[in-house]
């Protein structure tokens, strides 16, 4: 039943129209806890001092979700084709900002994934995390063999690149696991460390948020 009901979740989320799903169990994230401690010590956080706080429900998803049990992972594409205006000379967005905010796109998806699991199974409970919650959204990915960490620390999928929103969902079901993770393809490529403006990239899979443009003009709050 649990089989069968792990192939019928993965169909209904690409149906909810995410392009990947992979269902992991619901254990702690040892190693990436290791690795983002050490960033952390380095001061690669910048000011972003709410990554500090909860490491545990951070790296365990039972500190977040008491009852979990599997990890139901999925990206969307967000890629388009359309080219950048910059009739003014005032820039560029990034692809991901040109659309409906993807906190609310991915949640509303994922919560309307749980409301079918639910109706298949009653017992079902589950939360939903989308970049808000402390989850570390990279290395779920990775876990549920969706794709690989790049050299510039974003996941990279086969299929669409790092052009990705990802979410999870938690549930207290005991479900069929994915056990195949991508290998890493990025072999001896060095084009992200070449390509970025700032040097923010100071080693293969390490970035500082202090010299990050993306961190200056999203999360830094200093004027």
């Amino acid at each position: 039943m649990q089989n069968n009901l792990s192939q019928l979740i993965k169909e209904r989320a690409r149906a909810e129209g995410f392009d990947k799903v992979g269902i992991v169990a619901a254990e702690p994230l040892f190693e990436e806890r290791r690795r983002l401690e050490e960033w952390l010590a380095r001061g690669y956080h910048g000011e972003m001092k709410w990554m500090v706080r909860d490491p545990e429900k951070r790296t365990n998803p039972r500190a977040l979700f008491p009852s979990a049990e599997s990890v139901v992972v999925v990206a969307l594409n967000y890629f388009t084709p359309d080219k950048h205006q910059d009739n003014a000379g005032t820039g560029k967005v990034s692809r991901y900002a040109w659309g409906d905010d993807y906190h609310d796109v991915v949640t509303s998806k994922l919560r309307s994934l749980l409301a079918w699991i639910q109706n298949q199974s009653p017992t079902a409970e589950g939360k939903v995390c989308v970049d808000i919650q402390p989850v570390m959204d990279k290395a779920w990915g990775v876990r549920a063999g969706l794709g690989w960490i790049g050299k510039h620390t974003n996941l990279i999928t086969p299929e669409f690149g790092s052009w990705v929103f990802v979410g999870e969902l938690f549930l207290n079901l005991k479900l069929e696991y994915d056990y195949q993770p991508v290998d890493d393809h990025c072999g001896t490529c060095t084009l992200c460390l070449d390509a970025c403006p700032t040097q923010a990239i100071t080693e293969p899979y390490v970035v500082d948020s202090n010299k990050c443009i993306s961190y200056a003009t999203i999360e830094l709050r200093a004027p």
